[in-house]
């Protein structure tokens, strides 16, 4: 069920980030989760056409690192920062029509909504963006027409499932439940799928869909923090995820979590801590809901198996 006011999301499109070490990003993100170096970072545009850099590896002028994991020109930002942190998320609508259409609806919801200007359009590699906040201090983008160039080399052995489900999806810190859910569900016309329960005060998480992905967004309530707890890719193949996890182990990356096939959305996954402290997630075969689910509670644990280390407690903000 879809709710009436839903706007024509197409998923998590891009996913921006804060870090001290830009280039250590690079290394984890290419030689463990295997995406690669953008093609062509964006930015200001020679004769308004977008300028190719393959020598630049990813690394735009103002030391931005852009990774890409299928034909888009880029899905990660990782920005220069003293502080490592969320600094947006992308979600795509169709065209300027739908852009133009979810900004005018997201401002009669009582939201603080604004179009981009053609320097963050640039930044981005779009043809359109709106700029607004949850209630939780997330920077969102609305973005239509991104750049689409090269498809990946392919050396690492991965492949991302993305199209119209988007590139994966996040779980975000709120401090209260109930003002976030009422964001996503009634201003953007997310669709909850499912939810978990942990603990006193609206303590739990909460997972919602704008495509068929069980969920894009999952909105975690453990205490007042804001920011994101974990990043998950969905590789096509089992193969992909445990070659992945080889490449992490190699590189002495901390696994937070071992290999497991959780209850609700029935990835099979491991989790990894970035260089960022927030988690990634390399997962295989999650569920894609039909337009006849009905939401649920789910209780019990959130793992068929596996998955050891995964609980409340590990969910809570690393310092």
């Amino acid at each position: 069920m879809v709710a009436p006011n839903a706007l024509p999301l197409g998923g998590l499109g891009y996913v921006g980030i804060h870090a001290p070490d830009p280039l250590g990003w690079r290394d984890f993100a290419t030689g463990v989760c295997g995406l690669e170096p953008a093609w062509m970072p964006p930015g200001p545009r020679s004769g308004g056409v977008p300028a190719p850099r393959p020598e630049a590896e990813g690394v735009a002028e103002d030391g931005t690192v852009f990774l890409k994991m299928d034909r888009r020109q880029w899905r990660l930002a990782v920005h220069p920062g003293e502080q490592s942190g969320l600094a947006y998320l992308g979600f795509e609508v169709p065209e300027e029509p739908a852009l133009e259409a979810a900004i005018e609806s997201i401002a009669k919801g009582g939201v603080e909504v604004r179009a981009g200007t053609e320097a963050e359009c640039e930044s981005r590699g779009v043809g359109g963006l709106a700029v607004l906040a949850d209630p939780a201090g997330h920077r969102l983008e609305l973005f239509c027409r991104p750049i689409v160039d090269q498809p990946m080399r392919g050396g690492s052995e991965i492949e991302f499932l993305t199209g119209p489900l988007g590139m994966g999806h996040v779980v975000l810190y709120v401090a209260e439940i109930e003002p976030a859910l009422a964001f996503y569900r009634d201003v953007l016309g997310f669709v909850r799928t499912d939810y978990m329960q942990f603990g006193p005060d609206g303590m739990g998480i909460h997972f919602l869909r704008c495509t068929r992905r069980h969920h894009s967004v999952a909105l975690l309530q453990v205490g007042p923090p804001s920011g994101l707890q974990h990043l998950m890719l969905e590789a096509t193949t089992l193969d992909g995820v445990g070659k992945a996890l080889d490449r992490a182990i190699a590189a002495g990356v901390r696994i937070s979590s071992n290999l497991g096939r959780h209850r609700n959305d029935k990835t099979v996954s491991f989790y990894m801590q970035g260089p960022s402290g927030f988690d990634v997630e390399i997962g295989w075969d999650g569920l894609l809901v039909d337009e006849d689910w009905v939401e649920h509670e789910f209780a019990g644990g959130g793992d068929d198996w596996g998955h050891h280390g995964l609980d409340a407690e590990s969910l809570q903000p690393k310092d």
